[in-house]
């Protein structure tokens, strides 16, 4: 599984930041499309939020070169769905029967972590070695 950290500074909504974010992967245009309705049409199913200004939107994409956990963090907090102050994004987009994602899954179920991938400060560096 691959990481990254993103933390894109023109946002101007919940849309906006998925597909900010899916651009950052580098994949093809047709892919981009693909995995931002993925994003969208899982948002329908019910919300991702899974801590105090923290999303988890999660996708699996056979598609996929490899699978990606990125965190993106937000200067200035969004709207997501009807709860606002959303500051943080962790996204997976997962391959089909990758055990790395269940692993860093699993990882993501420590409030200690979830509260590191919240600080402002978080380098690519110790992003890295929550990881590891």
């Amino acid at each position: 599984m691959k990481i990254m950290l993103t933390k894109p500074r023109d946002v101007h909504d919940y849309r906006d930041w998925l597909t900010q974010t899916v651009h950052a992967l580098g994949l093809s245009q047709d892919l981009n499309a693909k995995l931002v309705a993925q994003l969208c049409q899982r948002d329908q199913l019910g919300s991702v939020q899974i801590a105090e200004q923290v999303v988890m939107p999660h996708v699996v994409c056979d598609a996929l070169p490899d699978s990606w956990l990125v965190v993106s963090q937000l200067p200035l907090p969004i709207r997501y769905l009807k709860i606002a102050n959303i500051t943080t994004g962790i996204y997976i987009f997962a391959r089909p029967h990758d055990s790395s994602v269940s692993q860093a899954i699993d990882y993501l179920t420590d409030e200690a972590v979830i509260t590191a991938l919240r600080n402002p400060q978080l380098s690519v560096r110790q992003l890295t070695e929550l990881f590891s």
